[in-house]
């Protein structure tokens, strides 16, 4: 993957990391890889795999294509808040499957024209 790509994903991901209120601490833990692993990630210092980019795409509720560049423009925003000031491993994965469950929702509805 080219140098300029690889800054371009890298950007979409912290952008989308921080669109989801969610710190490095957090998404690492969730991901088991360190945060200094997830920077390299986010400042394109180093490749990613489909699989870890597939879940953090689901983390961050968008499609795996829109961090790749193969979509244009933002996936439907989906926000989902709730109050606590820790969050565990199981929250965020529960978050993510909810995320990616009305990003489909909204994908499905667009598509009949609702």
């Amino acid at each position: 993957m080219s140098d300029r790509l690889l800054k371009n994903l890298g950007e979409k991901l912290q952008e989308a990391r921080k669109k989801s209120g969610l710190t490095q601490d957090q998404v690492a833990k969730v991901l088991g890889i360190n945060k200094v692993q997830l920077s390299y990630y986010e400042t394109g210092a180093r490749e990613i795999n489909l699989t870890l980019l597939q879940e953090l795409a689901g983390l961050y509720g968008y499609s795996v294509g829109y961090f790749l560049g193969n979509e244009q423009g933002q996936e439907p925003e989906v926000e989902i808040a709730f109050r606590a000031d820790e969050f565990c491993k199981e929250d965020l994965e529960t978050v993510a499957f909810a995320k990616t469950f009305l990003r489909n929702l909204c994908e499905m509805r667009a598509l009949l024209g609702r």
